[in-house]
């Protein structure tokens, strides 16, 4: 019996680490909506050079949010053009998300991914299925020369103007 229970545990722990290990594979786990559109990656977890890609690509339609989820000191001290935020620690959490439209993409991000790790998941058990993960986080973003804007969302504040477009999309 002892040998049987100890099996057994070992089994659930083998099915477990794999489920979770899933996870970690752009959302398969989570089943993530249809495939994105031709020369866009895949939804769920992607590097900064794809959040270019993707916001070059998207920031001008309405089916696109770039969404921080840091807190609005974090978001006025720095955050990336066109983002609106909703403050994952702010205690309205989700309360917000269930207001969002799930059928727009949403490419969200924190200071180092901590967070969108966790409100990933909760998008995906909440129905949104066109979301991407920026991993790293605007410390990553940063780190690599992306550009960032100063100040609060809702008020004047300065960013930077250009933003780079990859020679990929720009040759699309």
């Amino acid at each position: 019996m002892r040998k049987y229970r100890r099996t057994l545990a070992l089994g659930g722990s083998f099915i477990l680490t794999i489920l979770l290990a899933g996870g970690c594979f752009n959302g398969a786990v989570f089943g993530l909506a249809e495939d994105p559109p031709d020369g866009m990656p895949a939804y769920g977890e992607i590097g900064a050079e794809d959040a270019v890609v993707v916001i070059a690509a998207s920031r001008d339609t309405p089916d696109f949010v770039l969404l921080d989820l840091r807190t609005p000191a974090e978001v006025e001290a720095g955050h990336i053009p066109g983002a609106v935020n909703i403050d994952y620690r702010g205690g309205s959490f989700d309360a917000e998300l269930d207001r969002l439209d799930r059928e727009v993409v949403y490419l969200i991000y924190c200071r180092t991914a901590n967070r969108t790790g966790q409100a990933f998941a909760r998008m995906m058990e909440m129905g949104f299925g066109r979301v991407y993960d920026l991993q790293g986080g605007i410390t990553h973003w940063a780190a690599l020369g992306y550009p960032i804007c100063i100040g609060p969302l809702d008020a004047e504040h300065t960013c930077v103007e250009a933003f780079p477009i990859p020679s990929e999309t720009a040759q699309s």
